[in-house]
């Protein structure tokens, strides 16, 4: 398109004509430029923006999550907290200073973290600090202040990975009950406690307290299992070897081994001791001793002492006539009571006193 140029201006007054066909050129040559650019405009090729993406940019999101040089865009001071900086805020990166009432970080450490949330006064996030901890956080509406929990680290999961898993005791710590009629053999390893008479393979049939009972095992059949008397404090022990149950052992304490010597009670109006060899008794290794005499003899048949210690069945013993060449008999029974049975001599009335010198079990 030309443009064309209008005819000149005259006047009888000059001076004002020439400021008119002045004005009409510059006009003429704004009108030129100005066609100058719309022909180039014209002739670009390359595409101008689409309706379609003048729409997508107007439509995207322009909230910033980080600040315009892609560092954090909240800085918490020492002063402040957390919690308040970040509870009004969408999903947005921070970083707290060294001392932050509210932050898990060492006192002497930044924490930088990122918070996502889902509504207001609602966030979650991680946080890093500069002495390595990571931790994962929330809040919700009602709540006043941020949760934090620390994340492991590849140390601490390879310690739990690496630990032992199988559980001896229950989830409290405490033994775990044996169920009545279960069989000690079979169990597997473990810290237990039970009824003993209850279970079967049991160590002391009799006792019918509460024992505990620790059980391990190895390779190749092998199991140990130790038990121990609540009550009376005595203790145990087993071993199964190739899958074969090699019995119980009891193990014996200083009090069994170094025992005392302790003199009986005789009941009144049966026997009295004699002055030099008074009878005597001592409990060691399951076993009661008796040694000395007592004189007075009561008539045959006579309960002379009671014993605590019991043995499971009666035992029958002998004793050795003084003054006249015999013998004689006593019995312990199962209640503990220990009776003159009777004696046979040369010449019963000049026999002054019965000497004892007997082991008797008490199993």
């Amino acid at each position: 398109m030309d443009i064309k140029s209008p005819k000149v201006f005259e006047t009888s007054d000059k001076a004002h004509a020439d400021l008119f066909n002045e004005m009409v050129k510059v006009l003429l040559e704004n009108d030129s430029g100005l066609l100058d650019q719309i022909i180039e405009h014209i002739g670009d090729t390359q595409p101008h923006a689409s309706a379609a993406e003048k729409k997508k940019w107007n439509e995207s999101q322009i909230y910033k999550i980080t600040a315009d040089d892609g560092k954090y865009l909240i800085s918490v001071p020492a002063d402040k907290n957390i919690y308040d900086a970040i509870k009004d805020k969408g999903t947005c990166t921070f970083i707290a200073s060294p001392g932050v009432e509210d932050s898990p970080a060492p006192s002497n450490s930044y924490l930088r973290g990122i918070q996502t949330v889902g509504q207001n006064n609602i966030g979650t996030g991680i946080a890093v600090d500069t002495s390595g901890n990571a931790y994962y956080f929330y809040y919700n509406s009602n709540h006043i202040s941020i949760t934090w929990t620390q994340l492991p680290t590849s140390a601490e999961k390879d310690k739990w990975n690496n630990g032992q898993i199988y559980k001896l005791t229950q989830d409290s710590g405490t033994r775990k009950l044996i169920p009545d009629g279960a069989d000690l053999l079979t169990l597997p390893p473990g810290l237990y406690y039970g009824i003993n008479n209850r279970l079967l393979n049991n160590p002391d049939p009799s006792d019918i307290g509460w024992f505990n009972y620790d059980i391990s095992e190895s390779n190749s059949d092998r199991k140990m299992i130790i038990a121990v008397a609540s009550y009376k404090n005595t203790m145990w022990f087993s071993t199964v070897h190739g899958g074969i149950f090699r019995g119980w052992k009891r193990v014996l304490t200083d009090d069994e081994l170094n025992s005392t010597w302790n003199l009986v009670t005789l009941i009144n109006g049966t026997a009295q001791h004699n002055a030099v060899y008074p009878l005597k008794f001592s409990i060691r290794q399951n076993v009661l001793h008796l040694r000395g005499s007592f004189e007075n003899i009561p008539p045959s048949e006579t309960v002379i002492a009671r014993f605590a210690q019991k043995p499971s069945g009666k035992a029958t013993f002998g004793a050795t006539t003084v003054g006249s060449y015999g013998s004689a008999r006593l019995s312990l029974a199962e209640d503990g009571s220990l009776k003159f049975d009777g004696l046979n001599a040369n010449d019963p009335s000049k026999v002054n006193r019965i000497e004892i010198n007997e082991g008797i079990p008490l199993w």
